[in-house]
């Protein structure tokens, strides 16, 4: 059942992100070209200047519409988050989902997933977005990137296992960490929507307190493992120590994530079991 909810949210998203998703690309590409033709004409004879004077003002306009999708896709990701578990468990819609022969942790899950997928390929499409606009742009920067490529190719086979352990770590890292970052959310939402008057501002200051408590216990945990960490790791200067010390710092960080996240969803799943009280 959690599969065939997870199908029914992705449905109800892609109507909305597919086409931003396919703009912003397609803006990055025409910016690119346009720019390129710019610099082309600029260096020509004085006719072609007038056409390259004309032509920076469709760049202009390219670029803001370029930066507009960009920040459209960012506001509608985090709208999307927040909607679809506002309106879908905390209001109207919450008396049709807490009918169906579900658990609540499911639905919790299911919109956790469906708004860590959107906002992972968000992510992605806005990075590739970027790569497009310097890809094809002028000659040097395409020169530059292939230089880089080559140079990034060519050396990067040589490095040990523990360097590919770290980026699998850090893939890992910020995919948790944009799961915990939507349970902070929805946890938010949780505790706001106890309030029994001013949900939303309930919400926004239950968001901040929690921001505060989880920074003060992170800041004491930090503190009480620098006082124990031996001086030696410190001091000597090993590269495949270093690379011991990146692997241990990456899992401690994968091991706070995955502890505050559980702390999220317990508190969640607690309030909409037991204290939801659906407008």
């Amino acid at each position: 059942m959690l599969g065939k909810l997870i199908k029914y949210d992705l449905k109800s998203m892609s109507r909305a992100f597919i086409p931003v998703w396919c703009l912003a690309p397609l803006i990055a590409l025409l910016l690119s070209f346009s720019v390129k033709g710019t610099l082309a004409w600029a260096s020509g004879s004085p006719l072609t200047s007038m056409f390259a004077l004309g032509n920076g003002m469709l760049v202009m306009v390219m670029g803001i519409l370029f930066f507009a999708a960009l920040a459209a896709l960012f506001v509608m990701t985090i709208v999307f988050v927040i909607q679809r578990f506002w309106n879908g468990l905390l209001k109207e819609e919450g008396y049709l989902m807490f009918t169906l022969p579900v658990h609540t942790w499911e639905l919790i899950v299911s919109k956790a997933v469906t708004a860590t997928i959107v906002s992972f390929v968000s992510i992605l499409i806005g990075i590739f977005s970027g790569m497009i606009l310097m890809v094809f742009s002028t000659e040097e920067v395409i020169r530059s990137w292939f230089v880089a490529w080559k140079y990034l190719f060519s050396s990067i086979f040589e490095l040990g296992p523990t360097f590919w352990l770290n980026v699998m770590l850090f893939i890992l890292l910020i995919i948790l960490g944009i799961v915990q970052s939507i349970y902070h959310i929805y946890t938010a939402m949780a505790i706001g929507h106890l309030f029994p008057t001013h949900k939303v501002v309930g919400s926004c200051v239950s968001y901040i307190g929690i921001s505060i408590i989880v920074s003060i216990v992170s800041n004491i945990v930090n503190a009480c493992l620098s006082t124990l960490m031996p001086d030696t790791w410190y001091n000597y200067r090993s590269y495949d120590l270093m690379e011991l010390m990146g692997t241990a710092y990456l899992l401690y960080l994968m091991l706070g994530t995955i502890v505050e996240l559980a702390a999220y969803h317990v508190i969640t799943e607690r309030i909409l079991s037991t204290k939801l009280n659906l407008e």
